[in-house]
């Protein structure tokens, strides 16, 4: 007992010294008890406090009483006498004629609104990267995900080991990083990094580099925060998409007009409420506060700093929290929408690192970031690097003096005991378990031990197999990081035939993704499809069209391709194959070719096919090339040439296809999508390698024997085998709505889509038992979908008119259902 006192009474000494008091409160308009957002209060010794969005505040005190001071434009300011006893307080502000004598602006309109326009308009000379030919700078960012109810000011420390023990902190998620940014005005900005910890992972959590956590510059139209795109407060259309009111100036060195800004647009753009401090001379950014409140408190805090050799305010420190709050207005954020506890969307970074659907009602997350060692000159060998993150091999094993030389903030006693602390929690929950299988889910795959199951290969099913069961997958680097074996086998019910592949990828070179496939493949394929090999689909758990194909050729293949990563919006890959085709039950067709009918032939050839995706941004790590954000436009082309006489092969053709594809995304989340498709052959071309146009009709003359599931770019009122063409043309556009807010779960998606296709066919008597036609006159369809109506399902209708309109309209028209249910 005498030993619990000798220490116990020195450790409520310590308390006793340093016990603080707390008042928090709300400040509202007294006429209509509305919440005063960012309305000054001042206490103490020149310290001062804004409340938030909502009008709250908290304060700390050591004294036994203090006097607040609260101010808010247009408004009789007010003094509130506070003592230890009062904890919390709801202050009354009387309206009062606006008045703002430090500001005079010769205009009628708002005075806020003068000072938005002349921030806007000086821009160029504002934004580093518009105003700046170069700049350099290392940063210092350190992500928490932590835990509400142990959450402490992460500002604050003690040297007592013992009492932070005691806390003995609850997070979940702890990083370092430490970067070099480059920046100049010919080759853009790019981003080293040069040291990355991860608590608890044997392996960094490479993702969680894309989260946009520290959004560089308020300057831009977009104003990206955690995946989501928010209205910037001084883009062009700031004025249209905000209010803005002025509150105060300040009367530091560099004085600066408080501008208060919110949402004018709230249920059709999303946007953030504020105070911007603009400089009263350059009309720069000097500091910035973003705030979203409702399920969750959102807070983003912008620090810049004045230099005075290069005139310009620049980036210093950055900081971004987010936490449960008890609203329930649902927030934008990491790509998709927080009602109350749940994030309402799966493929998501911070749902891979929690491991659930669910945001923890008592996570807080917090992240910050620091530049310095800021160089107005861009480094003498810097060069355009196309990966926008670049993560050298020995950023991971960077020895613990390179962290204590570059660490901007501490790393406190809280934080070693939290990097223990996460390690075992990620052991004891299998987090990195959790990661891989979500991670492989998303590229439609499922991980168990060394094999990764491929989950399309299960079933599937069109007109000629019926249903496809299957099993398929391949095998992942627990068994080999050189190489890896993949294959499938697969049973159509209705043919009664069993098909497979097999084949292995040898990686020659990870870092440039340069690897050696070999694969053989007994199976059908579809009469005149391209398929383009470097071609990026989002993986689906169904794929529409396949499942009204009825017309198939076999084919055994043999192949041996190269593929090499040239940087990184460029890939590529080098094929030769040679194919054993022939006919089926599904579709009796004969080549004629120099007066001899086949029926059977051997094709051998040499295919290249390119991807170039110039405004992607990338991750360049050393073992993979992760794609962050797909950007538009994007292209595919690919060129194949078939050869006569080597390894049997009886024809000698040429193909070619180019593919463009763009799409143009509004904050109001209404979204435009165009792809353009050209197509051309010549030689000796048997139907099975000429081209359609992804029809999608199938051969039934009443409207609902048709009704199937419609396709994303498939021509929905074309016959299968209507139209094959040697060279032909595709457009296609589509325009998608912003979502009808119906209720929280329930928000349709009306899509308008438009598709054109023009093409001929230069040897049509080659193929007499083949009844076809060609596109030279054009085909046009058009008609509308509406998406999301129930569990993914929707509905669509579409119209073919123009020059292959059909005498009767029940042969014009399509009526399908729609779904969507990406993982």
């Amino acid at each position: 007992m005498h030993k619990f006192l000798f220490f116990a009474l020195p450790l409520l000494s310590f308390f006793s010294l340093t016990a603080q008091n707390e008042v928090s409160g709300k400040i509202v308009n007294a006429e209509n008890g509305e919440p005063l957002p960012y309305a000054t209060i001042s206490y103490g010794n020149d310290r001062n406090v804004m409340t938030n969005i909502d009008g709250s505040f908290e304060i700390t005190y050591k004294e036994d009483q203090i006097q607040l001071k609260i101010t808010y434009v247009g408004f009789f300011s007010k003094n509130v006498e506070i003592s230890d006893a009062i904890t919390y307080v709801v202050v009354k502000m009387q309206p009062s004629v606006e008045n703002l004598n430090p500001v005079f602006i010769s205009s009628e309109e708002n005075t806020a609104n003068s000072i938005i326009k002349m921030a806007i308009a000086a821009r160029e000379q504002n934004d580093p990267e518009q105003a700046l030919e170069a700049f350099q700078h290392n940063t210092y960012t350190k992500f928490i995900i932590d835990n509400q109810s142990d959450a402490v000011n992460l500002e604050t420390d003690t040297t007592n080991v013992e009492v932070e023990t005691i806390i003995n902190t609850a997070r979940a998620y702890l990083s370092e990083k430490i970067s070099k940014t480059a920046f100049q005005k010919k080759i853009g900005r790019t981003e080293t990094i040069l040291g990355l910890k991860t608590a608890g992972f044997e392996e960094p959590v490479y993702e969680m580099l894309s989260l946009e956590a520290n959004p560089y510059s308020l300057y831009k139209k977009d104003y990206k925060l955690f995946q989501t795109d928010y209205a910037g407060p001084l883009a062009d259309n700031a004025l249209k998409n905000y209010n803005f009111k002025i509150l105060d100036t300040t009367t530091t060195d560099h004085p600066a007009y408080v501008i208060y800004f919110e949402p004018k647009r709230e249920k059709t753009v999303a946007g953030l409420e504020g105070i911007l401090y603009l400089d009263v001379s350059s009309y720069a950014i000097q500091r910035a506060k973003a705030q979203l409140l409702g399920a969750i408190k959102l807070e983003v805090n912008h620090h810049y700093k004045y230099y005075d050799e290069a005139g310009i305010w620049f980036p210093e420190r950055q900081t971004t929290t987010i936490r449960p709050s008890t609203g329930e207005k649902d927030i934008a954020v990491f790509g998709g929408v927080i009602s109350v506890g749940t994030l309402q969307r799966s493929d998501n970074i911070v749902n891979r690192v929690l491991g659930s659907g669910e945001v923890r009602p008592d996570a807080v997350l917090s992240s910050s970031s620091t530049n310095y060692d800021v160089v107005f000159e861009a480094p003498k060998d810097l060069q355009r690097n196309p990966a926008s993150i670049e993560v050298p091999p020995e950023a991971g094993e960077q020895p613990e003096s390179f962290w204590k030389t570059n660490r901007q903030e501490p790393f406190t006693y809280r934080d070693k005991n939290a990097a223990q602390y996460v390690d075992s929690i990620v052991k004891a929950n299998n987090v990195e378990r959790r990661i891989e299988v979500k991670q492989a889910l998303s590229n439609g795959n499922y991980p168990l031990g060394f094999w990764n199951f491929n989950i399309g290969a299960f079933y599937s099913s069109n007109g000629h197999e019926g249903w496809r069961l299957g099993l398929g997958g391949r095998t992942n680097d627990k068994l080999s990081d050189h190489f890896n074996l993949h294959g499938y086998g697969a049973y159509g019910l209705r043919d009664k035939k069993f098909k497979y592949n097999i084949g292995t990828q040898i990686y020659l070179d990870k870092s440039s993704g340069t690897n050696l496939n070999i694969d053989y493949t007994d199976d059908i394929r579809e009469f005149g499809a391209f398929q383009y090999r470097k071609k990026v689909d989002l993986f689906s758990l169904f794929r529409p069209r396949f499942g009204n194909i009825a017309s198939y050729f076999n084919h055994r293949t043999l192949s041996t391709g190269l593929e090499h990563r040239f940087n990184a919006y460029t890939t590529s890959e080098l094929l030769v194959s040679n194919s054993r085709i022939s006919m089926n039950e599904s579709f009796e067709y004969s080549y004629l070719h120099n007066g001899q009918l086949y029926s059977e032939y051997d094709i051998t050839e040499i295919t290249f096919s390119v991807l170039w995706r110039p405004f992607s941004r990338f991750l360049h790590t050393p073992e993979e090339n992760v794609l962050l954000e797909r950007g538009f436009p994007r292209l595919t082309a690919q060129v194949s040439q078939a050869v006569e006489g080597i390894a049997g092969g009886d024809f000698t053709f040429t193909r070619a296809g180019i593919m463009v594809e763009h799409e143009i995304s509004q904050l109001d989340q209404s979204r435009t999508e165009f792809i353009f498709e050209a197509n051309y052959a010549f030689g000796d071309l048997p139907l099975t390698h000429v081209f359609h146009t992804s029809p999608n009709n199938v051969n039934e003359p009443k409207i609902l024997n048709r009704f199937a599931v419609a396709g994303r770019t498939a021509f929905e009122t074309m016959y299968f085998n209507e139209f094959f063409s040697d060279r032909q043309a595709m457009f296609h556009i589509r325009h998608q709505l912003r979502p009808f807010y119906i209720t929280r779960s329930f928000k349709p998606e009306l899509v308008m889509f438009s598709r054109f296709a023009i093409g001929d066919f230069e040897d049509m008597d080659n193929h007499p038992f083949a009844e076809f036609k060609t596109l030279k006159h054009g085909y046009s369809e058009a008609g509308v979908e509406l998406n999301n109506i129930l569990l993914g399902f929707g509905l669509s209708a579409a119209y073919r008119f123009g020059a292959y309109h059909l005498p009767d309209f029940r042969e014009n028209f399509s009526f399908k259902f729609t779904f969507a249910l990406p993982l």
